[in-house]
């Protein structure tokens, strides 16, 4: 049974607070450790800590899985005083453990209750930890501690397995290189493998020895002689383990094939614990002229000096593929684009060695600008900085300035870098061009090889500058198709002023007409003229600043004068539909976004409120058309407040809830919609720092902005 009541917080990551204050020291150590046994350590004390405050027994496991998928127990805390068996009742516990997620699970017939850590956090060793409690002792506050422990632990061993096996491949690697690299510096002739009865075969002839390998190749091994004391090679390795550099004595009808002036040396080794496709034995053949050494000497030098290159090439190449898959997994990401350009520019100086970067560019305005880290406009003499960068990259090619020297210096200085070297590499745009611009503390500055890589990977991160460029130019197209849905709340917007403007104008005329001027009159008609032109001044004013294209800027903003904002481009499409909007906000609550970013969002889902009232894409029963704005300050979230828009439609269908963010997903008719007007909203949000909610309540449906509050 499941240990709940209604103070059990939602879920595992819920107890880490408390996990981290009730456990401090021991949840440190634990987090530091770096070998298995310090974290097993670790967790005994964890074990021992959760005992006293339950006053029962605990343990701690950690499980892993068979080829055939039953749990195995790895390794259970001693220092709790519990004892988990490996039989059918931890067997069926494992299976709806898993099955429930999180949960505290009793285990039928037993005497402890368990839950296993989140399997998000197993990745790719399968391992995962649980906590076993004495059934009946867990509180509410216990099962939020024992989450947290649970996926501290989980994370904690994950990160020391991968640690491990990623050592253990460095060396098994480094020790074939070495191995191969012993066998060059004796100038080897014959590289040869033998099973384990002792057949030899040759693995590779080298120096032209061809008519060593046909000697030797399926000879035994129990017929060589090895040392002074004449035993068999075969014996020697099965007893030794290795052998290096002995001279051997070949089979008398073997050796007559050879020149007699010529000397057999042989190196070996017995491989410990050998993979089901190796052989057992591994070693060279070395023939040695009796006037020196062979005569191929430098040719082996050469070989040796080839393998290195290879495979300090092939580490490159490694590292490369590594990064660039990675830099394409932040590409295809759901961050917003300036957090994927922010990711891939610490992912390329990662990778060459860099120690800062700026991304600077000539916003819309022609100011010089900084797309990361975000900053809004550079000092006065970005400008000239900008011009030197493009008169020295011609075709868009990389260039590297020494940071003590006049340019790299004022360069250095304009972006607010610190290195001795300063590379700039271009990023050309469709109308303009963007610069990376890194330095790095090396004090030989960077590697050409480096700069040609960090010059391929610049692909990714001009692919992030123009998703960003086609972002903003899909919500412009948007707010244009919006502006031109409104054209006939315009065209009555400045027809009432018009009107009055032509009404007051006659009268004049009659009023001038007249034997005797009344200028009071007069003076009251021409003011009410002025008021209406002014009137007709602001409609324009606010239709052309809602269809200016955005530079994409945040600042932080009063929100209620964007509302206020919208609702009066959005008036006469309420009056005209008979909708009735609502607004409170309070007067001091700001966010941080794009001013009219928000606002073309806020007024294509107040649209979309009053299509859903007006039965447009779904059937509505609503004798009162209502739409409701509230925005408040986010009580799950700390820096986040929640703009709420409700109207009382008929709500989303359960069917087509989790579609609604779609690209060209739309319940509308063909002339009524095109289904990009949420996709395009929620990637304005997100691009903001933020995210859109969507869902039902009592009186209809809802459509809610979740922003940050500051810029913090």
């Amino acid at each position: 049974m499941a240990v709940q009541d209604e103070h059990e917080p939602d879920g595992p990551g819920s107890g880490h607070e408390g996990l981290l204050s009730a456990f401090a020291s021991q949840t440190l150590s634990l987090f530091l450790a770096e070998t298995e046994e310090q974290a097993h350590a670790a967790l005994e004390a964890i074990s021992r800590r959760l005992a006293e405050q339950i006053s029962g027994r605990v343990a701690i496991c950690e499980l892993g899985l068979s080829p055939n998928g039953q749990a195995l127990m790895l390794w259970q805390s001693t220092e709790g005083g519990l004892s988990v068996d490996e039989d059918n009742l931890f067997a069926n516990w494992f299976r709806r453990a898993s099955r429930i997620g999180g949960e505290l699970t009793n285990a039928s017939r037993g005497s402890w209750d368990g839950l296993l850590s989140a399997d998000t956090l197993s990745g790719e060793t399968g391992l995962r930890m649980a906590v076993m409690l004495q059934s009946g002792l867990a509180t509410a506050e216990i099962v939020a501690q024992a989450y947290g422990i649970a996926d501290a632990a989980a994370a904690a061993m994950v990160r020391i397995r991968k640690k491990k096996a990623s050592n253990l491949e460095r060396r098994r690697f480094d020790a074939i290189y070495e191995s191969t690299r012993a066998w060059l510096e004796l100038g080897a002739d014959i590289v040869w493998e033998a099973s384990a009865e002792g057949v030899l075969r040759c693995r590779r002839i080298m120096n032209r020895r061809g008519d060593a390998g046909r000697v030797v190749d399926g000879m035994d091994l129990k017929s060589l002689q090895v040392g002074e004391g004449g035993r068999s090679l075969f014996d020697y390795l099965e007893q030794e383990g290795s052998v290096r550099h002995l001279r051997a004595r070949l089979p008398r009808d073997a050796s007559v094939n050879l020149p007699a002036n010529e000397t057999v040396y042989v190196s070996a080794m017995r491989r410990p614990a050998p993979a089901s496709d190796e052989a057992p034995y591994v070693g060279t053949f070395t023939l040695i002229c009796e006037q020196g050494p062979s005569s191929h000497t430098r040719e082996t030098a050469a070989m040796m000096v080839q393998v290195r290159g290879a495979r300090l090439r092939e580490e490159q190449q490694r590292r490369e593929a590594e990064a660039m898959l990675q830099g394409l997994r932040l590409l295809l990401g759901q961050d917003s684009s300036r957090d994927k350009m922010t990711k891939l520019v610490s992912l390329i100086l990662e990778c060459i060695g860099g120690s800062d970067a700026r991304v600077a560019q000539r916003g819309l305005d022609g100011q010089p600008r900084l797309l990361v880290p975000e900053q809004r406009i550079l000092g006065a003499d970005a400008d000239a900085a900008l011009d030197l960068i493009a008169e020295n990259a011609p075709g868009g090619l990389a260039s590297i300035y020494d940071a003590s020297a006049d340019e790299g210096q004022s360069i250095a200085r304009t972006f607010g870098l610190d290195g001795g070297h300063v590379a700039v590499l271009s990023l050309p745009l469709r109308g303009d061009t963007a610069y990376l611009i890194c330095t790095t503390q090396r004090n030989e500055g960077f590697a050409a090889a480096d700069i040609d890589f960090a010059d391929r990977f610049t692909l990714l991160l001009r692919q992030a500058l123009f998703l960003r460029e086609e972002q903003s130019q899909m919500a412009q197209t948007a707010k244009m198709a919006a502006l031109g849905q409104m054209s006939a709340s315009i065209a009555h917007e400045l027809r009432q002023p018009l009107n009055t403007i032509s009404l007051a104008v006659q009268n004049l005329e009659y009023l001038l007409e007249a034997p005797e001027v009344d200028a009071a009159a007069v003076a009251s008609k021409i003011a009410r003229v002025l008021a209406q032109v002014e009137r007709a001044s602001d409609v324009i004013d606010r239709m052309r600043r809602f269809g200016r294209k955005s530079v994409g800027e945040n600042a932080v903003l009063p929100l209620r004068n964007a509302i206020e904002n919208v609702e009066a481009i959005m008036h006469h499409v309420l009056l005209r539909a008979g909708v009735r909007l609502e607004v409170e906000i309070p007067a001091d609550l700001t966010t941080y976004a794009d001013q009219l970013q928000l606002e073309q969002v806020v007024s294509n889902l107040i649209q979309n409120a009053v299509d859903a009232i007006s039965g447009i894409g779904a059937k509505s029963d609503r004798d009162e058309g209502l739409i409701r704005i509230v925005a408040t300050r986010s009580d799950e979230e700390e820096g986040m407040i929640q703009l709420r828009i409700e109207d009382s439609g008929p709500g989303f269908r359960p069917e087509i809830l989790e579609r609604v963010l779609e690209p060209f997903f739309t319940t509308k008719s063909a002339d009524h919609g095109t289904g990009l007007g949420l996709a395009i909203c929620e990637t304005i949000v997100r691009e903001s720092g933020g995210r859109l909610e969507i869902g039902n309540h009592d009186g209809g449906g809802y459509v809610a902005i979740v922003l940050p509050h500051d810029a913090g």
